[in-house]
């Protein structure tokens, strides 16, 4: 009878810890699921930054482009009222 105990103790003792290690895990993957969650919500606000940034840059590319524009027009005309100056 006592040897039997003892096998079933070894045996309980086993599944303790079988039970100790699969808790471990499962709190180890619900972490990894976090971090998966956290990652993808940082993803997605990096992305809109990605897409202001580069509404951004359409608007400054196209305010220079018309400023070019119109230093050309006024070089322009500065170099045709100089021209009529000297005509």
């Amino acid at each position: 009878m006592a040897a039997a105990i003892s096998r079933l103790d070894r045996a309980l003792s086993q599944v303790e810890a079988r039970i100790d290690r699969l808790k471990t895990a499962a709190r180890e993957s619900g972490d990894s699921d976090a971090d998966r969650a956290r990652l993808a919500e940082e993803l997605d606000k990096a992305r809109a930054s990605e897409a202001a940034m580069a509404e951004a840059a359409e608007d400054a590319s196209r305010a220079l482009g018309e400023a070019i524009e119109e230093l050309r027009a006024a070089a322009k005309a500065a170099e045709t009222a100089g021209d009529d100056d000297d005509g």
